[in-house]
Protein backbone atom coordinates (compact mmCIF):
# COMPACT_ATOMS: atom_id res chain seq x y z
CA UNK A 1 0.00 0.00 0.00
CA UNK A 2 1.75 3.27 -1.16
CA UNK A 3 -1.11 5.68 0.35
CA UNK A 4 -2.87 5.07 3.82
CA UNK A 5 -4.21 8.70 4.35
CA UNK A 6 -7.36 8.74 2.28
CA UNK A 7 -8.94 5.65 3.72
CA UNK A 8 -12.81 5.18 3.92
CA UNK A 9 -14.24 2.41 6.52
CA UNK A 10 -16.78 0.85 4.06
CA UNK A 11 -19.74 -1.46 4.08
CA UNK A 12 -22.22 -2.46 1.27
CA UNK A 13 -25.16 -0.66 0.69
CA UNK A 14 -27.37 -3.91 0.48
CA UNK A 15 -26.54 -7.47 0.71
CA UNK A 16 -27.62 -7.50 -3.44
CA UNK A 17 -24.70 -5.14 -3.63
CA UNK A 18 -21.88 -6.68 -2.03
CA UNK A 19 -18.04 -6.89 -2.99
CA UNK A 20 -17.48 -9.58 -5.61
CA UNK A 21 -14.58 -11.39 -5.11
CA UNK A 22 -13.57 -14.20 -7.38
CA UNK A 23 -11.71 -17.03 -7.10
CA UNK A 24 -8.06 -17.33 -6.38
CA UNK A 25 -5.68 -16.45 -9.48
CA UNK A 26 -4.88 -20.48 -11.25
CA UNK A 27 -1.45 -19.82 -12.44
CA UNK A 28 -2.05 -22.59 -15.12
CA UNK A 29 -5.06 -20.71 -16.53
CA UNK A 30 -3.98 -17.23 -15.61
CA UNK A 31 -0.03 -17.35 -16.46
CA UNK A 32 -0.05 -13.55 -16.47
CA UNK A 33 -1.79 -13.01 -13.25
CA UNK A 34 -4.45 -10.80 -12.39
CA UNK A 35 -5.77 -8.92 -15.52
CA UNK A 36 -8.10 -5.75 -16.01
CA UNK A 37 -8.75 -2.52 -14.42
CA UNK A 38 -10.61 -1.89 -10.99
CA UNK A 39 -12.75 1.22 -10.92
CA UNK A 40 -14.12 3.49 -7.91
CA UNK A 41 -16.66 6.06 -7.98
CA UNK A 42 -16.74 7.79 -4.98
CA UNK A 43 -19.22 9.73 -4.36
CA UNK A 44 -19.28 12.33 -1.48
CA UNK A 45 -23.03 12.63 -0.24
CA UNK A 46 -24.85 15.07 2.04
CA UNK A 47 -25.96 14.24 5.00
CA UNK A 48 -29.06 11.37 5.23
CA UNK A 49 -28.90 11.21 1.96
CA UNK A 50 -27.22 7.76 1.17
CA UNK A 51 -30.70 5.86 -0.23
CA UNK A 52 -32.10 9.00 -2.07
CA UNK A 53 -28.23 9.17 -3.85
CA UNK A 54 -27.94 5.82 -4.28
CA UNK A 55 -31.55 4.97 -5.94
CA UNK A 56 -30.49 8.80 -8.41
CA UNK A 57 -26.83 7.06 -9.02
CA UNK A 58 -28.87 4.13 -9.96
CA UNK A 59 -29.56 5.52 -13.69
CA UNK A 60 -25.47 5.83 -14.00
CA UNK A 61 -24.74 2.72 -12.83
CA UNK A 62 -27.59 0.42 -15.29
CA UNK A 63 -25.63 2.63 -18.03
CA UNK A 64 -22.22 1.43 -16.74
CA UNK A 65 -23.36 -2.34 -16.91
CA UNK A 66 -25.06 -2.03 -20.14
CA UNK A 67 -21.88 -0.89 -21.46
CA UNK A 68 -19.95 -3.84 -20.26
CA UNK A 69 -18.18 -2.42 -17.26
CA UNK A 70 -18.86 -5.44 -14.52
CA UNK A 71 -20.07 -4.11 -11.40
CA UNK A 72 -18.10 -5.49 -7.99
CA UNK A 73 -20.67 -2.99 -5.60
CA UNK A 74 -21.97 -0.58 -4.03
CA UNK A 75 -20.51 0.38 -0.99
CA UNK A 76 -21.42 3.21 1.76
CA UNK A 77 -19.54 5.12 4.19
CA UNK A 78 -19.38 2.55 7.71
CA UNK A 79 -20.31 5.07 10.86
CA UNK A 80 -18.77 2.43 13.14
CA UNK A 81 -15.57 2.85 15.10
CA UNK A 82 -11.93 2.35 13.34
CA UNK A 83 -10.81 -0.62 15.16
CA UNK A 84 -7.02 -0.12 13.64
CA UNK A 85 -6.53 3.12 14.82
CA UNK A 86 -3.09 3.26 13.20
CA UNK A 87 -4.58 3.53 10.12
CA UNK A 88 -6.19 7.50 9.73
CA UNK A 89 -9.84 6.73 8.51
CA UNK A 90 -11.43 9.61 7.27
CA UNK A 91 -14.55 10.64 8.95
CA UNK A 92 -16.11 13.21 6.72
CA UNK A 93 -18.26 11.24 4.68
CA UNK A 94 -20.92 9.97 4.23
CA UNK A 95 -19.98 8.64 0.79
CA UNK A 96 -21.14 6.15 -1.51
CA UNK A 97 -18.64 4.30 -3.64
CA UNK A 98 -19.03 2.54 -7.11
CA UNK A 99 -17.22 -0.73 -7.88
CA UNK A 100 -16.80 -1.42 -11.45
CA UNK A 101 -13.63 -3.43 -13.23
CA UNK A 102 -12.70 -3.29 -17.26
CA UNK A 103 -11.40 -5.48 -19.32
CA UNK A 104 -8.17 -2.79 -19.93
CA UNK A 105 -7.58 0.76 -19.97
CA UNK A 106 -8.98 1.02 -23.58
CA UNK A 107 -12.60 0.18 -22.13
CA UNK A 108 -11.88 2.48 -19.55
CA UNK A 109 -11.08 5.49 -22.06
CA UNK A 110 -13.44 4.18 -24.65
CA UNK A 111 -16.79 2.79 -22.58
CA UNK A 112 -16.47 3.89 -18.80
CA UNK A 113 -15.09 8.00 -19.30
CA UNK A 114 -17.92 8.58 -21.58
CA UNK A 115 -20.71 7.42 -19.80
CA UNK A 116 -19.29 9.02 -16.15
CA UNK A 117 -19.41 12.24 -18.03
CA UNK A 118 -22.82 12.27 -19.19
CA UNK A 119 -24.26 10.99 -16.30
CA UNK A 120 -22.02 13.66 -13.96
CA UNK A 121 -24.09 16.38 -14.89
CA UNK A 122 -27.37 14.99 -14.13
CA UNK A 123 -25.99 13.39 -10.65
CA UNK A 124 -24.86 16.90 -9.65
CA UNK A 125 -28.30 18.52 -10.47
CA UNK A 126 -30.21 16.64 -8.16
CA UNK A 127 -28.11 18.15 -5.76
CA UNK A 128 -27.53 15.44 -3.34
CA UNK A 129 -23.79 15.57 -3.84
CA UNK A 130 -21.24 17.76 -2.06
CA UNK A 131 -19.08 17.80 -4.81
CA UNK A 132 -18.17 16.64 -8.03
CA UNK A 133 -17.39 12.57 -7.66
CA UNK A 134 -14.12 11.35 -7.38
CA UNK A 135 -12.96 8.43 -9.62
CA UNK A 136 -9.81 6.30 -8.39
CA UNK A 137 -8.28 3.78 -11.20
CA UNK A 138 -6.78 0.35 -9.89
CA UNK A 139 -4.37 -2.17 -11.24
CA UNK A 140 -5.17 -5.98 -9.90
CA UNK A 141 -1.92 -6.89 -7.98
CA UNK A 142 -0.93 -10.22 -9.49
CA UNK A 143 -2.63 -12.50 -7.43
CA UNK A 144 -5.34 -10.08 -7.12
CA UNK A 145 -9.39 -11.76 -6.73
CA UNK A 146 -11.09 -8.24 -7.53
CA UNK A 147 -10.15 -8.83 -11.38
CA UNK A 148 -11.61 -8.75 -14.51
CA UNK A 149 -13.03 -12.12 -14.83
CA UNK A 150 -12.97 -13.79 -18.35
CA UNK A 151 -16.55 -14.44 -19.84
CA UNK A 152 -16.55 -18.11 -20.48
CA UNK A 153 -16.02 -18.36 -16.38
CA UNK A 154 -18.68 -16.43 -15.51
Amino acid sequence: MTDSDNVLLLRSLNSERSVTIYPAVDPVTEAKGAQGVVIAQIFAIKANSVEACSKQAEAAFISYRAAGVREAGVLVTYEGPNNFPQLPVRTDGPYLVWLGILKDNAALENQFKPLEERSLHSLLATGLLRGTPELVVLDPTRRSRLRWWPEQRD
